[in-house]
């Protein structure tokens, strides 16, 4: 990792040259350096590769976020170029990912203590994103939102299911029967794996998929689906319907509680389409279809649905 070092002194940002720094790779599509001080217990730097436009892109996004959010999200050190090659350089900050962590969360008030803290995080997170002037004056008509996440959906499944075909129209008139709504860009993949957990901070990382969709609860099902009381089994994950910081959460957005469900089946074709369609989520991918079918199932023969 030689060339980590040099780039730091390239950038400016090895003056003192008494630090030590090690540095550790996470080998992703997109490698992450992690720079450590001697003494530090989180990274002093996160460094990211640049390569292409939406690398760039995702970078003016983060700067933008924490424009909005603070310390909510990293703080942005700039970009720097070594051998021809530009990096992407974030504060490293306080705390753990999940992975590290999970093994102390031995007790359910403690797994408890911790969902309190990361849904009051989404709300933060949200908040902070709504109070920005470019949304106000938008509105959203949900029913679009749905056809469109499910057009992308036939367009990477090339099947048609016409169970589903039946769920789609029941779900877009009723969604047609209700008033637009205010867009909030959805962080894209608000999950356990991109939150940085302190014992009194929790900061949210990872802005490559941020405005997947502006459909409000598309964060909150994300975030619900990874917690450690989600169920692996689809037959009792699809409860996160009726988790009760979902509910809530759709009261204080003014959706109607028939139509949380039609908010989740968004969810579900928006991450079973494009998003999901690579070897990478492959995995993934088999479990939210199996969600799908269980929702399908469990809501076709509603007799409420005439």
């Amino acid at each position: 990792m030689l060339f980590i070092k040099r780039l730091l002194s390239a950038a400016g940002l090895n003056n003192n040259q008494q630090i030590n720094h090690s540095i550790a790779c996470i080998s992703t599509t997109r490698p992450i350096y992690l720079v450590f001080g001697e003494s530090s217990d989180y990274p002093d730097y996160v460094i990211r590769k640049m390569s292409d436009e939406h690398d760039f892109h995702t970078h003016r996004v983060h700067k933008h976020l924490y424009q909005l959010a603070g310390n909510l999200v990293p703080k942005g050190v700039g970009i720097y170029e070594y051998a021809g090659v530009k990096y992407d350089f974030q504060l490293g900050v306080k705390g753990a990912p999940w992975f590290q962590i999970k093994s102390k969360i031995r007790t359910e008030d403690a797994r408890a203590r911790l969902e309190e803290r990361l849904w009051q995080t989404l709300t933060e997170f949200h908040s902070a994103i709504a109070a920005d002037s470019a949304h106000k004056a938008k509105k959203l008509h949900t029913h679009e939102e749905l056809l469109l996440a499910y057009t992308l959906y036939k367009n990477t499944e090339h099947t048609v299911n016409t169970e589903l075909e039946k769920l789609i129209e029941f779900a877009v008139r009723d969604l047609s029967k209700m008033p637009a709504c205010t867009p909030i860009p959805q962080h894209g993949d608000f999950c356990l794996n991109n939150l940085i957990i302190d014992t009194s901070h929790v900061t949210v990382i990872d802005f490559e998929d941020f405005a997947i969709t502006t459909m409000p609860m598309y964060d909150h099902f994300t975030l619900a689906l990874s917690l450690p009381s989600c169920s692996e089994e689809p037959s009792i994950a699809i409860n996160v319907l009726k988790e009760a910081q979902v509910v809530t959460a759709a009261q204080n957005l003014g959706i109607d509680s028939n139509a949380i469900r039609w908010h989740f089946l968004h969810h579900l074709l928006l991450r079973l389409g494009p998003w999901s369609s690579g070897e990478k989520r492959a995995r993934y991918r088999a479990w939210l279809n199996q969600l799908l079918e269980n929702f399908i199932e469990f809501n076709v023969n509603d007799t409420t649905l005439s």
